[in-house]
């Protein structure tokens, strides 16, 4: 089995602080029956683990009526760097209009799925101490692991959301009562839990996956960068470079090959297994990111280039912020497809020959006549919604049939490169700006993605600021889910939106810098529970 760490779903008594349970529960799975010894807090901090998993894409075999479209929805439509694809329902969080409101479908998985992991996590930290009394030592570590992803849950619902109802308290019953706590109160909150798992977890885990000490500090660069406090942001991405145990992987290309996913470079990941018997769903990522090949000449739909669903599609900016020698660019998109099928394949092509090209130096139609697959070379301007370049990032060639939506590949919530950038922009913008390690931790990441050891050999960037940063980790973290969090942290959504990404650029909005609360949310809360302004 691929995976050390594997995500329990099982636990039904887990309910957000706002559901109300409808079904009688029969049977002896309760929180008073199994969170009782030291065998159950660890069933339930696995379950904990879980709510992420769930978020990023498992299916509806794994929590009834959950859309293993939720996560992915949420995080890569509607920036600068990818819009949508021909296929799909969600496309208006790409473009913004009338039908992203507060009855969509994403928003509400979203939301009740963090504060199931919320919950959970709760659920550990209230028990552990009953139910171990006698290993102080396993107490401290699994309540800083519970607090961790307590505190990484509320991360990701106050950068969606905004004010939040916060709680940190298990909940057995049913509540109807919820308030919307300031920003002020409730980052402190959540870097108090950071700071606590920081201290008190291990650098390594025994199973990959499971937080870390360095993960907590991530978090905290992170979450600090967000908050634009850039000197403690600058303080813990340093840490994490100059004493962490994470080096950058050689080359860009070896980051995403599949035997790989435990490299050097990811400090956080979040596990799924290939097995599905053991995760149901899994990650759906290599599904959504893909073009039509399959219908092309001398095409047909395989196991190694992928089932596309055709949700996401890089736009023309982030196609066009590479360089030639950007080495990122053929490590991140697929643009040559090999003929598969002899019965549609053009004259002069045999299965293994080039069938489709998708060339960044366009062809001319003399040039593309003299191919025999020319009918199937794409230049950039003749990119459509099913004809783009795909990417490399989530291909699952080891699926198990052509079909297979199911994928197992990790979602990494951070690597070093990342850490870089993050260094170099708080260097940049921190009270005493310093310029000189701006530039050295950029350059880093970019000596990697030229493929050279000298800084000289790199195209010249004189000075780091936010518009250099932005372009660098769109390059650097295309389709890993940051972009809409950094368009949104640095004031830039509805300008880069509008400048680059067509099909959204008439409807989007500054109340779009927030998703809308779930009308679940307000519905079945007894007070007021305000709406974000727009919706």
């Amino acid at each position: 089995m691929k995976k050390n760490i594997i995500y329990i779903f099982a636990l039904l008594s887990l309910i957000s602080c706002s559901d109300i349970l409808d079904e009688e529960l029969t049977g002896d799975l309760t929180a008073d029956g199994v969170f009782i010894d030291e065998e159950g807090i660890d069933f339930a901090l696995n379950g904990a683990y879980a709510s992420l998993g769930v978020f990023i894409g498992n299916s509806n075999t794994v929590r009834d009526g959950t859309n293993k479209e939720t996560g992915w929805t949420l995080i890569a439509f509607g920036t600068d760097t990818y819009t949508n694809g021909s296929d799909g329902g969600f496309k208006y969080f790409n473009t913004y209009d009338s039908d992203l409101n507060a009855s969509s479908q994403i928003v509400r998985e979203s939301w009740d799925e963090f504060y199931k992991g919320i919950n959970t996590a709760n659920t550990v930290i209230g028990r552990a101490q009953e139910a171990i009394p006698n290993n102080p030592q396993k107490v401290t570590e699994v309540v800083a692991e519970a607090r961790f992803l307590r505190a990484y849950y509320y991360y990701w619902l106050v950068r969606i959301w905004g004010p939040v109802h916060y709680t940190n308290e298990e909940t057995t019953t049913a509540e109807t009562e919820a308030h919307r706590m300031a920003l002020e109160e409730l980052y402190p909150k959540i870097i108090e839990d950071l700071q606590f798992a920081e201290d008190n977890l291990p650098g390594v885990q025994d199973d990959f996956g499971r937080a870390t000490s360095w993960a907590a500090k991530a978090t905290l660069a992170d979450l600090y960068l967000t908050r634009k406090n850039y000197d403690m942001a600058a303080t813990y991405a340093e840490d994490i470079i100059d004493n962490g145990p994470f080096s950058l992987v050689g080359s860009y290309a070896e980051l995403w090959e599949l035997e790989n996913e435990q490299n050097s470079e990811v400090i956080w990941s979040t596990q799924f297994a290939d097995e599905l018997e053991y995760d149901n769903g899994g990650n759906p990522a290599h599904l959504f990111f893909l073009m039509e090949y399959d219908k092309l000449p001398g095409m047909k739909r395989d196991v190694v280039n992928g089932r596309p669903w055709k949700r996401f599609r890089p736009t023309n900016y982030l196609l066009n912020l590479y360089d030639m020698e950007d080495q990122r660019y053929d490590g991140t998109f697929v643009t040559v497809y090999y003929a598969n099928n002899p019965d549609s394949a053009p004259p002069g092509v045999e299965v293994g020959d080039t069938a489709v090209y998708l060339p960044r130096v366009p062809f001319s139609q003399t040039e593309k006549d003299a191919k025999p697959y020319g009918e199937s070379i794409y230049n950039q301007d003749e990119y459509t919604e099913k004809i783009y370049p795909s990417s490399k990032k989530w291909l699952q060639p080891n699926r198990a049939s052509t079909n297979e939506e199911s994928g197992g590949r990790d979602f990494i919530a951070y690597r070093l490169a990342e850490i870089y950038l993050i260094a170099s922009e708080a260097n940049a913008l921190k009270s005493s700006p310093d310029q000189t390690k701006a530039l050295f931790y950029l350059n880093e990441v970019r000596k990697r993605a030229y493929g050279v050891d000298n800084v000289a050999e790199l195209p010249t960037i004189d000075a780091v600021d936010i518009d250099v940063i932005l372009e660098e980790r769109a390059k650097e973290l295309a389709q890993e889910g940051k972009r809409w969090f950094d368009l949104v942290r640095t004031g830039k959504l509805v300008e880069r939106v509008k400048l680059y990404n067509p099909q959204a650029a008439s409807f989007i909005q500054d109340y779009h810098n927030l998703r809308p609360i779930p009308l679940t949310q307000i519905d079945r809360t007894s007070n007021e529970f305000p709406q974000n302004p727009g919706y």
